[in-house]
């Protein structure tokens, strides 16, 4: 008389109910997944900060409604263009007002002035800017998320106090904004939106003004040669 075999795993398996089926192996699991590549986040060295290279996030977003001549496609690319300088020009400010409030050194009241100066005069742009991309059909993105994820501003140390290291770090901001500025007026020119490429060039005037007022404090007399640049 034969001996019956006891059943194996699997037509053990074959038997039971589906909700009391064995877990399987981890590398059994892991290859009935799909394999989904990771996004990767590019990073680039941009004046001795390390930026996000991200996609305007205005692209592919539905526009209102609205009788402007401008092409759907010419309004987008100003939008984008626009919010841009809005997270940019929103950084820099508030960066300017907090150098305002906490400059210390020899040059107090002087640079106190400068500060406060120089960011009254770029406050008074925002309004302009964002309401030009609404005027356009879009969505003006000024949350402090946003403008912490989308500006290209270098990042201020919110412990400075010292007058000179303020002054670098307000002039290497403005720098980066005076750059960037200008290639969001090339995009909107090449696109023959002559009416935001004109508020953007009146922005730039600005800022290189507010530029080469808080250079001035870093530069010596006739002998110094060092250029500080836009990073």
């Amino acid at each position: 008389m034969s001996q019956q075999q006891p059943p194996t795993q699997s037509q053990q398996s074959e038997q039971l109910p589906n909700d009391q089926q064995p877990p399987q192996p981890q590398h059994a699991q892991q290859s009935q997944q799909p394999q989904h590549s990771q996004q990767q986040v590019q990073m680039q060295s941009q004046g001795g900060q390390t930026q996000r290279q991200r996609q305007p996030q205005q692209q592919g977003q539905r526009l209102f409604s609205t009788r402007n001549y401008l092409d759907e496609q010419v309004r987008t690319t100003s939008i984008t263009a626009l919010n841009q300088v809005l997270a940019d020009i929103t950084a820099v400010t508030m960066q300017t007002k907090t150098a305002h409030w906490n400059v210390r050194g020899p040059n107090f009241y002087q640079l106190h002035e400068l500060f406060e100066d120089v960011a009254d005069t770029l406050e008074s742009f925002i309004d302009d800017i964002a309401e030009r991309a609404t005027a356009l059909g879009g969505r003006a993105q000024g949350t402090a998320p946003v403008v912490a994820q989308q500006s290209y501003v270098p990042q201020m140390s919110p412990t400075l106090s010292d007058e000179q290291a303020l002054l670098e770090a307000i002039a290497a901001s403005l720098a980066r904004f005076d750059a960037t500025l200008y290639d969001r007026i090339n995009a909107v020119s090449e696109q023959g939106d002559l009416d935001t490429a004109d508020l953007l060039n009146e922005v730039s005037r600005e800022v290189s003004k507010a530029l080469w007022l808080v250079e001035a404090h870093l530069q010596g007399g006739t002998g110094d040669q060092r250029q500080h640049r836009a990073p």
